[in-house]
């Protein structure tokens, strides 16, 4: 978990930062610490060991707040999601967590939440800023005995991305790995993980689905197959 002093710097930025403006905007209302907490709490549920032991984390976090709350966010909205992205950061070099790229928060205004409710999701979305995959990374780490299995993951350019039991590719925010790329459908493609294999769905999408070079509809991957969605190609790895 994130200790205490991440949470504490945190507040202590966010007083410097407007001269107690937040104190007064959020009484009564949407706490901002409340949010980082919860931020900080989706990392950890939804982190992932890929290729020994390398702990990967989603690094783009939208929050879902009522009407009420985003009118009142809107004067402060850029400073206080650079803060927020940057505490999640420092947790992340805390705890040992990576992320595929550059981490970003999001404030998106809900239908059905009260004054002072917030819902948090979160994606794995590759970017230019990613951190690099390094050899040492293929190194099994002190708790992870020699030659132990690895997860499934794919590879996308420098970065990796791990593979849950479901996982969908998309350039929606409802997908679990987004790619910025328009000739990917918002749900594009999903890879279910059954067994020991790894099936690939095209999910209906507007440009179709590819596998070395072939389109399909349905697949069961085998190590080293590129899959092309859109202008994007990610190589699938078994881990194994």
């Amino acid at each position: 978990m994130t200790s205490v002093g991440v949470l504490q710097r945190f507040e202590r930025r966010l007083e410097g930062l407007v001269q107690g403006a937040f104190a007064r905007a959020f009484g009564g209302w949407v706490e901002p610490v409340e949010v980082a907490a919860a931020l900080t709490r989706e990392a950890e549920d939804k982190k992932a060991i890929v290729a020994a032991g390398r702990v990967l984390v989603p690094n783009t976090y939208t929050v879902e707040l009522a009407h009420s709350d985003a009118e009142r966010l809107k004067e402060y909205d850029e400073p206080l999601r650079k803060e927020l992205g940057d505490m999640v950061a420092e947790a992340a070099q805390e705890q040992g967590w990576s992320f595929v790229g550059p981490v970003e928060v999001r404030f998106e205004e809900v239908d059905g939440l009260g004054t002072g409710a917030f819902r948090v999701r979160s994606a794995v979305v590759a970017g230019e800023a990613a951190m690099a995959w390094s050899p040492e990374a293929h190194q099994p780490s002190p708790d992870q005995p020699a030659g132990a299995s690895t997860p499934p993951y794919l590879e996308h350019g420098a970065h990796t991305i791990p593979l849950t039991a479901s996982t969908v590719v998309g350039r929606g925010a409802e997908a679990d790995v987004q790619l910025t790329d328009t000739g990917v459908s918002r749900r594009h493609a999903e890879l279910q993980v059954v067994d020991d294999l790894v099936q690939l769905r095209d999910l209906g999408s507007t440009n179709g689905t590819r596998v070395n070079g072939q389109p399909v509809s349905a697949l069961t991957l085998t190590d080293g197959d590129r899959i092309t969605v859109g202008a994007s190609e990610l190589v699938f790895r078994s881990g194994r």
